[in-house]
C-alpha cells in the first residue's frame, strides 16, 4: 500500500489586489514551508511522494491555483533506471502552467522525485513569478537528496519565460526533511508606468558549506542581493525580456560585487 506522508495547500491572500506599485510584506500566517523557503507568496504547495508499480498517481497531483495563472506538474511512474534495476519504481514530474485557462507545458522534466514544492510569488496583468523546489534522488543511489530551487518569470501575454540562473539554488541534503532555511526571497518589485519597466530585487543566501559538523545548513551573515530592470518584449522574433541595470552586492553593503550576468542564456518562448 502507498502511504501519503504530507500534503498541504495554503491560500492566504484571497482578497488581495495587486497594484502596479507592489512591495511585498511578510505574512504572519504563512505555513512553515514558506517560512523556511520563499517567505512572501500568493499560494504554495509542498508534497512528499512515495510510490511503487501499484501507485495511484491521483494522490500525487501537483496543482497550485492562483488568480489567472496556475502551476502544476503531471506525475508519471517509471522504472527505467538500469543502475537501480527494473524493480526500482520512481516518479517523474512534467511541469506546466495554466494562463487564463490555457495549459502550457514547461520544457523540462524533474526525475526521480522524493518531494516537490512550488510557490506563486507575484502576479499582475503582465507578468507572473513562481518557483519550483525539488528533492530528487541521484541516478546511482538514494544515499542523499539533490535539492534545487528555480525562479521563473512569465510574460502572461506572449508566453515568454525568464529563468534567472543567478537565483537558482542547488545543494546536497541528507534527507528531504533537511529543508533549507530562508534560502531566498523576493524583497520588492515595482513597475515604472512611463518606462514600462519592472525593478526587481531578490535576496539569496550564500552557502559556503552544505552542513556543519552537526548537520545544520550554514549561511553567510550577509545575503547576496540581486536587483535588475526587466522590460517585456512585444516581438516574438526577439528575446522575450530585456534585462538592464543588473547589480549584485552583499546586503547592507553599497559596493557592487558584479554588474555582469549571462544575458539571454535562459530566455525562451513557450509554444
Amino acid at each position: 500500500m502507498i502511504e501519503k506522508y504530507f500534503l498541504s495547500t495554503v491560500l492566504f491572500l484571497s482578497a488581495f489586489q495587486v497594484n502596479a506599485e507592489f512591495n511585498l510584506e511578510n505574512n504572519a500566517d504563512r505555513p512553515s514551508y514558506i517560512q523556511q523557503g520563499y517567505r512572501n507568496v500568493l499560494n504554495s504547495l509542498f508534497l512528499y511522494t512515495h510510490n511503487d508499480k501499484h501507485d495511484s498517481l491521483s494522490q500525487y497531483d501537483f496543482n497550485i491555483p492562483s488568480h489567472c495563472i496556475g502551476l502544476g506538474a503531471e506525475a508519471r511512474v517509471s522504472n527505467e533506471n538500469k543502475l537501480k534495476g527494473l524493480d526500482y519504481y520512481y516518479l517523474n514530474y512534467f511541469p506546466y502552467i495554466v494562463v487564463d485557462g490555457r495549459k502550457i507545458n514547461l520544457p523540462f522534466v524533474i526525475s526521480d522525485v522524493s518531494a516537490l514544492g512550488g510557490s506563486i510569488i507575484y502576479n499582475d496583468e503582465r507578468i507572473s513569478i513562481f518557483s519550483i523546489e525539488s528533492y530528487t534522488n541521484p541516478v546511482s543511489n538514494n544515499d542523499y537528496k539533490n535539492f534545487k530551487s528555480e525562479v521563473f518569470i512569465i510574460d502572461r501575454n506572449f508566453y515568454g519565460v525568464y529563468n534567472p540562473s543567478f537565483l537558482t539554488v542547488r545543494m546536497r541534503l541528507n534527507t528531504v526533511h533537511d529543508v533549507p532555511n530562508e534560502f531566498s526571497r523576493l524583497v520588492s518589485i515595482n513597475y515604472n508606468k512611463i518606462k514600462k519597466t519592472y525593478r526587481i530585487q531578490y535576496e539569496l543566501q550564500s552557502l559556503p558549506l552544505d552542513f556543519d559538523a552537526g548537520g545544520t545548513v550554514l549561511y553567510e551573515k550577509n545575503p547576496i542581493v540581486y536587483s535588475f530592470d526587466l522590460k517585456l518584449s512585444k516581438d516574438r522574433s526577439k528575446h522575450p525580456f530585456f534585462i538592464r541595470n543588473f547589480v549584485e552586492k552583499r546586503k547592507n553593503n553599497k559596493e557592487a560585487i558584479s554588474n555582469d550576468f549571462n544575458e539571454g542564456q535562459f530566455y525562451y518562448y513557450l509554444n
